[in-house]
């Protein structure tokens, strides 16, 4: 059975009186102890997807319209208020991408620590276990680390503590949303070699939102691709990355800067995302597509299968003159 399993997940939001479909027919699953990673612009629809797992989104404003989400072959969406206690933080751990916005700033960071242990793990609540926790996610000196307000530390350190909240419960599933966000290049390569090892040593599944196709490749089982609230593919990370077939998915991947390339301008994608809710008819993509076809605008593609586990929602995937290679 898998560790979570989204099926055709359908969420609405309600806007200046007008109701907006965001997320729509939103299929993911997580095994244990896998990796997988969750990619694509800004104003997608991933971090609503990643919200829904523990049932996150508020609802009103938001509203679930379809599908079912499964922890553990638990229907989330099913849940009493009491259940999702137990599920939050217990079960599904969130590691969010402004630290400087979960931590509260007038209490010591040993103290919030301290707090997720005693709502989770009340018999560990003790300042022994929030400095092993600290020196778990490469706090140094943590005995005087526990007793500093948030503002006293640094961005990378800041985003520690709150991977050393997440972890207090010891949850079966961490959910990192870019997680590295205003933080410069070596720092998060840190975080995420924290990431990496610290799956490894708790046995948890990573479930991952990046804009980094890099760490990616280096981290991720699958990857699967949104766009305008649609997966467009998803697949083993290795498959989708070295050769993508869907068009956004190769634009994503050539916008990528190459060492050594002799390129003297970056690739860009040309539009932007559509509002959310705003949707084009037919392939959503279409607006801003290099390849796209009179039919595009008016068919709504499904998820093929292109090869086993690897699905696209582009009927024209198959080797053609549009050079999607077989």
């Amino acid at each position: 059975m898998p560790l979570l399993e989204i099926k055709n997940l359908t969420l609405d939001l309600a806007f200046q009186g007008a109701t907006a479909r965001v997320v729509e027919d939103v299929s993911l699953q997580i095994d244990s102890g896998e990796t997988v990673c969750l990619v694509g612009e800004s104003g997608c629809g991933k971090s609503l997807t990643a919200l829904s797992i523990a049932r996150l989104v508020p609802t009103p404003p938001a509203r679930y319209a379809g599908g079912q989400i499964l922890v553990g072959g638990q229907d989330v969406l099913g849940m009493s208020r009491a259940e999702l206690r137990r599920l939050r933080g217990r079960v599904v751990s969130y590691v969010f991408q402004e630290p400087t916005a979960s931590l509260n700033p007038v209490f010591r960071v040993g103290s919030q620590i301290k707090e997720s242990l005693r709502l989770h793990r009340p018999e560990a609540a003790t300042d022994l276990e929030v400095s092993r926790l600290l020196k778990v996610v490469g706090i140094s000196a943590p005995e005087s680390r526990m007793r500093a307000y948030p503002h006293e530390l640094s961005g990378g350190m800041q985003q520690r503590v709150m991977i050393a909240m997440a972890l207090a419960s010891q949850p079966s599933l961490l959910v990192a949303d870019e997680p590295t966000t205003a933080l410069d290049v070596t720092v998060q390569a840190q975080i995420f070699d924290l990431l990496r090892n610290l799956k490894q040593e708790f046995r948890m599944s990573l479930f991952l939102i990046t804009h980094n196709l890099g760490v990616v490749r280096d981290l991720a089982d699958r990857v699967a691709v949104m766009y305008a609230g649609q997966i467009v593919e998803h697949g083993p990370a290795d498959a989708v990355l070295r050769k993508p077939r869907h068009p956004y998915t190769k634009a994503l991947v050539n916008s990528v800067p190459k060492l050594g390339s002799s390129e003297q301008s970056l690739k860009v994608i040309p539009g932007q995302v559509p509002r959310l809710g705003a949707f084009p008819q037919g392939c959503r993509f279409h607006p801003r597509c290099g390849r796209v076809r009179p039919n595009c605008s008016v068919e709504t593609p499904g998820l093929d299968e292109a090869q086993p586990n690897h699905q696209v929602r582009c009927p024209y995937w198959i080797r053609d003159a549009a050079g999607f290679d077989e």
